[in-house]
């Protein structure tokens, strides 16, 4: 019986360990696609962009709070144009703020443009896509450059694409194709 319990408890343990934590950055590139099973989405971006490996970006270093998990990007050949994808969980604070309260309150602050940036905003968005999802959306110029900024608010994530194109035409056909996400099951 004893022998039973330990066989038992020893397999427990072993399929315990194979069980897989689900994190925001459980992504991956399928196809003409970016799917993240831990946000149920699947992502197919404009034939122009090619996925880049996130490793290889120079951004700034991750928050201190662990609230931001860098999801995907994909640019035009060696070209600075392309689009970055972020998470970033709702209600952190930081040293800077009480944490992000939802998908507006990150358009507020993005929209505050300093002078010195250069910027122009062109429009802003709110809309639901055919699969139910909520996304805001802003476009701007900066410094000439045809640039947005999406917002996606999954569970208690925000989930942020920031474009910037060569031209209006490739803006809009990388606006168009995160307007386009799809839902998982």
């Amino acid at each position: 019986m004893r022998r039973r319990s330990l066989g038992f408890l020893a397999l427990f343990i072993g399929c315990s360990a194979l069980v897989h934590t689900q994190s925001p950055t459980d992504g991956h590139v399928l196809g003409p696609s970016y799917e993240n099973t831990y946000f149920k989405f699947r992502y197919t971006w404009p034939k122009f962009l090619q996925p880049f490996d996130v490793s290889s970006l120079q951004l700034p270093k991750g928050s201190p709070s662990d609230n931001e998990f860098l999801l995907f990007s994909a640019r035009k050949g060696d070209e600075p144009a392309g689009i970055v994808v972020v998470a970033e969980r709702m209600n952190v604070p930081t040293q800077h703020s009480g944490g992000l309260k939802g998908s507006p309150d990150l358009m507020n602050r993005i929209a505050r443009f300093r002078p010195d940036q250069h910027v122009t905003a062109q429009s802003r968005k709110h809309f639901t896509n055919p699969d139910g999802l909520v996304i805001d959306e802003l476009d701007y110029v900066e410094d000439g450059v045809p640039s947005s900024a999406i917002v996606l608010q999954i569970k208690d994530f925000l989930v942020v694409f920031k474009c910037n194109a060569k031209s209006a035409t490739e803006l809009d056909e990388m606006n168009k194709s995160i307007s386009d996400i799809r839902v998982i099951k």
